[in-house]
């Protein structure tokens, strides 16, 4: 594809590494490209490599040295970017707190469903937005009862199941605004609504790639287990980014063995309108690209 009259590479796979996920050692880096959108810069410049042979595009959802908070983190611009780039499929990594027995810390979870709990982040590309020029993309409405791809997330929990790595092939994550952790009232409270595990990003990044019509999946790696349900002390952010870094070769590892899964023969769901989602992506972008390096 053409940025401002530089060539960059497309890629299928985008990965987004969260938190204590910033680079990918084993991959074979080709450029890094810092992609305008029409709302307004990612949350970095997106790193395109090659993993196990087949081209990805990374992007670390907090930025360099997560430096940008969860409640602050531009995902429309960051999904807006991916597709850019020609990305079908998007893994993401997530840190999150277990809420209930069977979900403990050092467990990964590929989660099937979510409940928002978030506030004041705009979570839809189809906001009515008119730019002039443009085409207007119209009202869309997502199907969302599956917000998690049921492809993507097969391959992650194969990749779990091959590496003998304890996890849960399901659950449900509940999504709080950040950048504070639950109160003990609010971790009993989700846990009643059926809540397994509980982040601060994973919402709106599922839904804002749906209307993109792209596939994702996420890995969650539990770090804690909240407030301390099961008489173990409540979390902090130290305990979370050591047991994170604890983690990474298990998650670069099973990130790796997911994208190799990931064939020519994957087909996201394609929930929305074709001509819609054109619409969006043709819009007019704000910024200048970066040479790739």
């Amino acid at each position: 594809m053409e940025q401002s009259g530089q060539y960059v590479p497309r890629a299928r796979i985008g990965i987004i590494g969260g938190s204590g996920t910033y680079r990918l050692p084993g991959a074979v880096a080709q450029a890094s490209v810092t992609i305008p959108t029409p709302y307004g810069p990612p949350s970095g410049p997106i790193t395109l490599a090659r993993v196990e042979g087949r081209a990805i595009a990374f992007l670390p959802r907090h930025g360099a040295g997560h430096s940008v908070p969860p409640q602050k983190i531009n995902y429309r611009a960051n999904l807006w970017a991916l597709k850019s780039l020609g990305i079908e499929a998007v893994i993401s990594s997530s840190a999150v707190g277990g809420l209930r027995r069977g979900y403990g810390p050092e467990m990964f979870v590929v989660p099937d469903q979510l409940i928002d709990r978030t506030w004041g982040r705009t979570d839809t590309f189809f906001d009515g937005t008119l730019a002039e020029g443009a085409e207007p993309a119209g009202v869309q409405h997502l199907p969302a009862a599956e917000p998690f791809c049921p492809g993507l997330r097969a391959r992650l929990a194969d990749a779990l199941s091959e590496r003998q790595t304890p996890h849960v092939p399901a659950g449900t994550v509940v999504v709080v605004n950040g950048p504070r952790f639950s109160t003990r009232a609010e971790s009993t409270w989700y846990t009643a609504a059926g809540a397994d595990i509980i982040s601060m990003t994973q919402y709106p990044e599922p839904v804002l790639a749906a209307e993109l019509n792209m596939g994702y999946a996420t890995l969650a790696y539990i770090t804690d287990s909240d407030t301390g349900h099961d008489g173990s002390v409540p979390v902090t952010a130290e305990a979370v980014f050591a047991r994170l870094k604890k983690a990474q070769p298990d998650i670069l590892a099973v990130l790796e063995a997911t994208v190799a899964a990931i064939g020519d023969d994957y087909v996201p769901t394609r929930t929305m309108d074709p001509t819609a989602v054109n619409r969006i992506m043709a819009l007019p972008v704000h910024g200048v690209a970066e040479r790739p390096r």
